[in-house]
């Protein structure tokens, strides 16, 4: 993960350049053996080799707590990267769900919209079956004095031609 981010070499060096200015190196016994190697009077050869031998591991452990910074500045920026897509992952997420609520709401109206429509037509069916009961009443009761007025006026003809 650490590779595959590449930060550009003037950004590491300007965080670097900040961090070094916030965070005071610490001079290790290289000073005290410089500063004794000043207030003796010995032969300066002498004294030069501690010098060089100290100087020389300070600059690796320098070097090495350089790498360990830039390392650890890859890592928290891929993680702010990460974190920053979290977020955009999220408000995304948030959006989708309002929006999925809003269609959940605007789909229970119309359910609700439809068992109105549906309780209104049986409504309606049921009067009409009412009505087609009360139209086959009327239908068999016309029958019934259809057929009673015809019986009648067929006897009445046969009554009338009996008479005269």
């Amino acid at each position: 993960v650490r590779d595959s981010i590449q930060l550009p070499h003037s950004l590491i060096s300007s965080e670097q350049d900040a961090i070094n200015k916030a965070i005071p190196r610490r001079k290790f016994n290289c000073g005290a053996r410089k500063h004794s190697a000043e207030t003796s009077k010995s032969g300066d050869m002498e004294f030069r080799e501690p010098e060089e031998l100290c100087s020389e591991p300070l600059r690796v452990q320098q070097q090495l707590l350089d790498d360990e910074t830039r390392a650890l500045q890859v890592e928290l920026t891929s993680l702010l990267n990460t974190g920053q897509e979290t977020e955009t992952n999220m408000v995304e997420m948030s959006a989708l769900n309002h929006l999925m609520s809003t269609h959940v709401l605007h789909q229970a109206q119309q359910i609700e919209h439809l068992y109105d429509q549906a309780v209104e037509a049986t409504k309606n069916v049921e009067l009409g079956n009412i009505e087609l009961s009360r139209a086959i009443q009327r239908n068999s009761s016309s029958r019934t004095f259809l057929l009673l007025f015809l019986s009648v006026l067929t006897f009445s003809i046969l009554f009338l031609d009996w008479y005269s």
